[in-house]
């Protein structure tokens, strides 16, 4: 057996390199990732492109290609109830400040445990961010243009499960409690498994440069688009992708909403900023003071990428930035 440590929150393409050579020496027949959405990406990606010694595949970060198949037999253990991807067919790592992604069947774990004893000893201030990645999974999903009968019904029991949880939360901002740690853990690989199919939208796709140039946690990065994104949603009447149009992006919206009201008592919105508040993370696009003149750039790449092209409704530039200079 050898242990692989050397991974570290949004790992970059030298992590998954370091990782690929390890597995590429050691030849196991196994991998076992245990740790968070970064450890298992890292883990993934070392199975996926572990097998082949002669490989390429990481050469190219801008077109990571994975081998068809894998010899290398790949479990997943999470502790941390958030990233989801533990059941998802995708690997995260950051290349010159820019997100890369693996987006290949291969990448699916053929053995998934999930234990929420785990998660009970996860800081305040890593597990709240990573709930929120959940929960912006599960809305993504409900709303994503690729959406089917069988995505949704997995993003609304995620909803279900991750709303009164987050609400407690929010309220202890702890997670002692045995039956919170296990609806949590519930919730989020069911917000995973919604994601295989669907895939995320512009929440995901607006928050990789803030993680990439800011530092932010993955889902505080997200949050903070989810939370203005839900309302935009709700209210929109033009300018909408979603196949069945305005009207049935509007009601996919509301219930979110009814379903977030009910089981914590709240809106999403305020959700959302009492829970980074508890975490202490940063409450608002505005405390990050985002420069139109720099983040412009940016955030116009973003809007540009599949994920936001995933997104029901069509973002202008105009409109996000607004939206992180005011929210």
């Amino acid at each position: 057996m050898a242990c692989f440590a050397g991974v570290t929150p949004n790992p970059n393409l030298r992590h998954a390199r370091a990782a690929v050579a390890a597995a590429r020496m050691f030849r196991p027949d196994a991998v076992v990732g245990i740790g968070g959405g970064s450890t298992l990406d890292v883990a993934k990606i070392a199975a996926l492109f572990g097998d082949d010694p002669h490989g390429a595949g990481l050469d190219d970060p801008t077109c990571l290609r994975p081998p068809d198949s894998r010899r290398t037999s790949l479990v997943l253990v999470p502790t941390v109830s958030g990233s989801g991807s533990e059941l998802t067919r995708f690997a995260t790592i950051y290349a010159d400040g820019v997100k890369r992604s693996v987006d290949h069947a291969a990448a699916r774990a053929d053995v998934v445990l999930v234990d929420p004893d785990l998660t009970a000893t996860v800081p305040v201030r890593v597990g709240i961010p990573a709930a929120l990645d959940a929960l912006a999974q599960a809305a993504e999903s409900y709303w994503s243009v690729r959406a089917t009968p069988a995505s949704r019904s997995l993003a609304h029991e995620a909803l279900r499960r991750l709303a009164p949880m987050l609400g407690v939360l929010r309220d202890t901002a702890a997670f002692a409690d045995p039956g919170v740690r296990a609806e949590l853990a519930i919730g989020a690989a069911w917000a995973g498994a919604a994601i295989d199919l669907t895939r995320t939208t512009a929440a995901h796709a607006l928050s990789y440069p803030l993680t990439a140039h800011r530092g932010l946690a993955h889902g505080t990065a997200v949050a903070l688009h989810l939370r203005w994104l839900l309302p935009h949603h709700a209210h929109l009447t033009d300018d909408c992708r979603h196949p069945g149009g305005a009207a049935a992006l509007r009601s996919l919206a509301a219930d979110i909403d009814t379903i977030v009201r009910h089981g914590c008592g709240s809106p999403l919105e305020a959700l959302v900023s009492d829970l980074l508040a508890a975490g202490g993370q940063p409450g608002s696009h505005a405390e990050l003071a985002l420069r139109p003149d720099v983040w412009g750039p940016v955030f116009d790449a973003a809007l540009a990428s599949d994920r936001a092209g995933n997104n029901p409704s069509v973002l202008t530039l105009e409109t996000v930035l607004v939206a992180a200079t005011t929210c």
